[in-house]
């Protein structure tokens, strides 16, 4: 059974569910470290860099752990709780770019927060004070979202052209190196770590350039102490040949990093084709025929060759710009009564989709949010889409007790079978509206869903019986993992397009985009219990 939650802003007492029993959420320490099974002559793969284990009451990585699940149970915070959070500091931000100055997941080690900015600096702070330990200086402008990764004593991350590395303890520059093929590339995301490997994704776009002609979404995998490759992983199937027209099409990429499992295997979510919707010369994507493989799939590699293992395409000559590019989230689910490893996965077509994680077979499929107009050729008129480019599931869900949380959003966009109305840019995002479901992981059931006044961009973060989202209003929810009911509210100086991480007692949450607040303030807060 199921039931839907209308959420409105500051009225968090008015909501039709009584309040369940506590179901602590688990996240077992192998799913953050990964390995082998016991008694393997072989070296052991799938394992997390070793000061994830050591931080686990922290926030050690992008999705805190190799199965993306971002959730913890090592944390005082819980139904009990929550209410009792507070401000505790802030650290501000300067500057800003199209989709604001943060938004990507702060990562705590070893009592110190390390973050990226949308200006790609990196920042060490003290995690009791918010004071600066150190700070490393790239000002060089990322479309995002970007982030950091720790491993071996190095933070890892990227400007729009290099993947780099830096000492943890001062943020000197340890390696770079320069990934893009040409001026229409670029990099986005949070690198992954596993094995002594970094691994990390060009996409065709960057802050001057986004989906024109030539560009190519590759997959690296690098030596973590060197940079140097050790396979690399095109995410369009015929290279830079890109669907037979490399002058017009684009394609392929990733935005987050992807999950890794005990089997060594790296599942990859990957985004879309282009030209988006189509030109004039070129309708409905007429210069790329076919499906435009690998985009919008979910693909499975080894993790030690890049060997693909298999993969699932969700939409096949994707016209609407419905990247498959949520990060895929790990779990076991009873299939015929055996625990079976399950791959999920979602993207901005608004759908929920989970497979055997051996063989990509499907399983389910749920969808969330308003949908109109989504499939099938896009007439020569202006029709109204839902979603729309900024629609659909567009940041990370987290998985606890057996649950899955879904943030998404209902914003359309007006385009033909030749492009959109206006600038993907100049959309008013105070227009779009959010909610956020939790589905059974095993069967797709909605369990519970809440509707937002805002768009949810603001991803899911489970801390044992609480799961946390915020909206682009710069509003922060936390919301009971069972019912759904509405625990804690509470607002940010700013607008939210990032994802919240949890330390210990402590709620860190980057408010760093416009909102359509008048006067933001552009912050790092922390809210502690104490």
């Amino acid at each position: 059974m199921s039931s839907t939650n209308k959420i409105r802003t500051g009225n968090r007492g008015k909501v039709a569910l009584a309040r369940a029993a506590v179901v602590v959420t688990a996240v077992a320490i192998a799913g953050i470290t990964g390995g082998s099974a016991a008694g393997d002559s072989a070296s052991p793969v799938g394992q997390a860099p070793p000061e994830w284990g050591a931080n686990a009451g922290a926030w050690p990585a992008h999705n805190y752990d190799l199965a993306n699940t971002r959730a913890t149970v090592q944390s005082p915070i819980n139904s009990q709780t929550v209410s009792n959070l507070k401000v505790k500091w802030s650290f501000p931000f300067k500057g800003a770019s199209a989709f604001g100055i943060f938004a990507s997941t702060p990562i705590v080690l070893n009592g110190t927060v390390y973050l990226q900015d949308l200006n790609s600096n990196v920042y060490a702070l003290d995690s009791d004070t918010g004071a600066v330990r150190w700070r490393h200086m790239f000002n060089k402008p990322s479309i995002g979202p970007n982030g950091v990764a720790f491993g071996s004593g190095l933070i890892y991350g990227a400007t729009e052209t290099n993947v780099f590395a830096l000492d943890a303890q001062t943020g000197a520059m340890v390696w770079t190196r320069k990934l893009i093929r040409n001026s229409q590339e670029g990099i986005d995301m949070t690198p992954q770590l596993y094995d002594g490997t970094v691994l990390i994704s060009t996409i065709p776009g960057n802050t001057k350039s986004f989906y024109k002609g030539n560009g190519d979404g590759i997959v690296w995998a690098l030596d973590a102490t060197t940079g140097q490759t050790q396979w690399t992983f095109n995410t369009v199937a015929d290279g830079a040949k890109l669907f037979g027209n490399p002058k017009i099409n684009s394609g392929g990429g990733l935005w987050y990093p992807p999950s890794v499992d005990s089997q060594g295997r790296v599942f990859i979510s990957v985004a879309n084709p282009a030209p988006l919707y189509g030109t004039r010369k070129f309708p409905n994507g007429s210069s790329r025929p076919g499906p435009d493989l690998y985009t919008d799939s979910i693909v499975a590699l080894d993790g030690q060759t890049g060997q693909r293992l298999w993969f699932q395409q969700t939409v096949p000559h994707d016209l609407r710009d419905y990247d498959l590019q949520i990060p895929a989230i790990l779990t076991t689910v009873p299939i015929g009564g055996v625990p079976t490893e399950a791959v999920l996965v979602a993207g901005k077509m608004g759908k929920v989709f989970a497979y055997r994680a051996d063989d990509g077979t499907p399983l389910w499929t749920q969808s969330v949010g308003k949908h109109q107009h989504d499939t099938g050729p896009l007439p020569r008129k202006a029709t109204t889409l839902f979603p729309g480019d900024y629609g659909g599931v567009e940041t990370p869900m987290a998985l606890g007790g057996g649950s899955l949380f879904v943030p998404w959003n209902d914003f359309p966009v007006h385009a033909s079978a030749t492009g959109i109305s206006g600038s993907l840019l100049s959309q008013n995002f105070s227009a779009g509206k959010g909610g956020f479901t939790a589905l059974d992981a095993a069967t797709g059931n909605v369990l519970w869903q809440n509707k937002l006044p805002s768009l949810d961009l603001g991803a899911a973060t489970v801390a044992n019986d609480v799961v946390f989202t915020s909206t682009y209003d710069g509003t922060i929810y936390a919301f009971d993992t069972q019912t759904g009911t509405t625990l804690w509210t509470t607002k940010a100086p700013a607008g939210i397009n990032s994802f919240p991480a949890i330390d210990g007692d402590t709620l860190l949450v980057g408010a760093g985009t416009s909102g359509g607040i008048k006067k933001p303030h552009f912050e790092l807060v922390a809210y502690s219990l104490q």
